[in-house]
């Protein structure tokens, strides 16, 4: 059984799979020129890559929760695809409402920030886009 957050983030990667925004393979090699969605770290390669991480926002003593996600995004060294990446991401999820994540339900989601992070080793471009997900997260000591 899949925790909250460990629910939430494959969802995610599926929702981007099913937008055709790349492949989520957790136990497969992604290679060139597809884009891979990955859980936590970014790999070398290939070279378009999407790496989410969660991050708590706002709980509270009821189930209402958001929970940031971070997406890390890597399109080589031309501006325009990582353009459109990012794009292609706030497509699939910006102003989504009422759907879910695996076992998780999401009431909202939308793009909180975007900024550039600069160039990787490789002089590769990259960017995080946050994203808040408000769910309804039960908890043991939590009021429904």
């Amino acid at each position: 059984m899949s925790g909250y957050t460990s629910s939430l983030l494959d969802g995610i990667a599926g929702l981007l799979v099913g937008a055709g925004v790349g492949i989520f393979d957790p136990d497969g090699v992604i290679q060139d020129p597809d884009t891979g969605i990955f859980r936590g770290v970014m790999p070398d390669g290939p070279e378009r890559a999407i790496a989410l991480t969660a991050y708590p926002v706002e709980d509270t003593d009821l189930t209402d929760a958001i929970t940031g996600v971070q997406f890390r995004i890597r399109a080589g060294r031309d501006p325009d695809a990582i353009d459109d990446l990012a794009d292609a991401v706030f497509d699939a999820l910006h102003n989504r409402r009422h759907y879910s994540c695996g076992s998780v339900t999401v009431v909202l989601s939308w793009r909180q920030s975007q900024a550039w992070i600069g160039q990787d080793a490789r002089g590769r471009m990259e960017l995080t886009s946050n994203f808040y997900f408000r769910t309804d997260r039960p908890g043991t000591y939590l009021i429904d």
